[in-house]
């Protein structure tokens, strides 16, 4: 029988389940063949050793595949590391926006609620307050401004006046520095909101700040009330961030709320103005019976007026002051007139029929729930701060003070005024009277004040068909209604 062919004989057969296998320069294999080259194939010993090449073979490729897949199972176990470091990131990058998120959620539900009591306070403005400063204020909050300027201009040309303004201390209110007034024109030129986040995007104006005008960032926008422009609100120094679209439009959506607000203020005065015309009229008919006082009604109003500014009294003082100083003397329709016009000195009898006009005003006057306090007021005008006066006597800070500087005011006036039975005090005379009576007759405070007022020039305010409504010209018996609103805005 020929011998084996010698290729067979240089070439292990490949492992059983392994076709075509070969395991190349494997020591081992190569030490087989060379032990097998020259040894007849029946060899019991040949035989044995092909049976271990193939058992080597058979092994040596499951421990390939074994090998292999470590090497797979490392590759995947380094991916898996390197996608759970990549998660890591991802979650700390989520974790890190939903943060941000929450807090910018915290602090919009908070300027939501600062905003909604801010346009209810503006609304409430239907009842008394400045309805500038209360747009203003709505705008700051809308926008998360720290200070700004509420300023009234008809247009590109005409000058701003200053209205409201908050944390502008620094800025003096007139005359309006060429700084904000380049501001105004800005926003008013382009019909639309003017922004700047830096110093330097505020170079293009025609004029450089002023002190306290070293705005970081800024907002100006033209206000547009009852479709007709009226000026423009400046929001300064943002709390955090800058001016962007939102803020323009949170702006926009103030003005729509302004509209109404200020709509409800234009029919709050004409009723006002309604009433206080009719009230006005009555009053005019009893001046008409006393010949040698017309024409004082008016300078006695305005006077008291301006005293009970000079004092720093509330609202609602100055109002009962208002309707105090112009029905001090409705009572008068129970005297005769021969008694109010008579030239001589009065019998005692006629004294107190004149006296008696501050009960009949008192009981006219009550009868409009509006005007409880200013019954008492008209009631109590003739009291004296020592007790001497009538018709209770009364001392000191137990007199209403509307009655007190009405008392005061209306005494100047009649002593500079012709009477039938004496000629008028000149001014120094009656200012001597003033001051001698002071701690008796009169208020002392409220003297110092009156003199105060009369060597001021008269005020000439600029009136504008849209203006804050004179907390002085409101009914004293709104006050009660605007504190319900307020106390069940607050309750909401």
């Amino acid at each position: 029988m020929p011998g084996p062919d010698r290729a067979d004989e240089a070439t292990p057969c490949p492992p059983t389940g392994q076709e075509g296998a070969r395991v190349p320069d494997d020591p081992v294999l190569l030490a087989l063949a060379q032990a097998t080259r020259h040894v007849s194939p029946t060899d019991p010993a040949v035989t044995a050793l092909r049976g271990a090449e193939v058992s080597y073979r058979e092994i040596h490729a499951r421990v390939a595949l074994q090998t292999a897949s470590l090497q797979r199972s490392q590759r995947d176990l380094a991916d898996a590391q390197a996608r759970a470091v990549w998660l890591e990131h991802e979650l700390a990058e989520a974790q890190r926006l939903l943060d941000r998120a929450r807090q910018r959620a915290a602090r919009d539900s908070e300027r939501a609620a600062a905003l909604a009591s801010a346009i209810g306070d503006l609304h409430r403005g239907l009842f008394g307050g400045n309805v500038h400063e209360l747009i203003l204020k709505a705008c700051l909050v809308a926008t998360g401004a720290t200070r700004g300027l509420y300023l009234t201009a008809r247009g590109t040309h005409d000058t701003p006046r200053v209205r409201a303004a908050v944390g502008m201390d620094a800025v003096p209110p007139s005359p309006l520095s060429p700084f904000l007034q380049a501001l105004c024109r800005a926003a008013l030129a382009r019909e639309d909101t003017f922004v700047a986040n830096s110093p330097a995007e505020l170079a293009d104006l025609d004029a450089r700040p002023g002190p306290g005008e070293d705005f970081q960032s800024v907002i100006a926008a033209p206000v547009v009330l009852l479709a007709d422009l009226n000026g423009v609100v400046v929001a300064a120094d943002k709390a955090s961030g800058t001016f962007d679209e939102r803020d323009a439009k949170e702006l926009l959506g103030v003005g729509d709320h302004a509209q109404v607000a200020t709509q409800n203020a234009v029919l709050r005065r004409e009723v006002q103005q309604a009433y206080l015309s009719t009230v006005a009229v009555f009053a005019d008919a009893l001046a008409a019976r006393d010949p040698d006082g017309q024409g004082r009604g008016d300078l006695v109003l305005r006077t008291a007026q301006r005293v009970g500014e000079r004092l720093g009294l509330s609202a609602y003082d100055r109002s009962v002051v208002y309707y105090t100083a112009l029905l001090h003397d409705i009572g008068n329709i129970g005297v005769s007139d021969g008694v109010l016009t008579k030239p001589g000195p009065l019998r005692a009898a006629e004294r107190a029929l004149v006296q008696s006009h501050v009960r009949i005003g008192h009981d006219l006057v009550r009868h409009v729930p509006a005007l409880a306090g200013v019954a008492d007021a008209v009631l109590r005008h003739h009291e004296w701060y020592d007790g001497g006066g009538y018709p209770d006597g009364l001392v000191g800070e137990s007199i209403p003070v509307a009655a007190r500087v009405v008392g005061v005011v209306t005494a100047y006036y009649a002593m500079t005024t012709r009477r039938g039975y004496r000629e008028p005090y000149g001014d120094g005379r009656a200012r001597d009277e003033l001051r001698r009576n002071a701690g008796t007759q009169f208020d002392p405070r409220v003297v110092e004040a009156f003199l105060a007022v009369l060597d001021e020039p008269l005020a000439q305010t600029e009136r504008e068909d849209i203006d804050e409504v004179d907390a002085d010209g409101l009914l004293p018996g709104f006050d009660a209604r605007r504190g319900a609103l307020q106390s069940a805005g607050a309750a909401r």
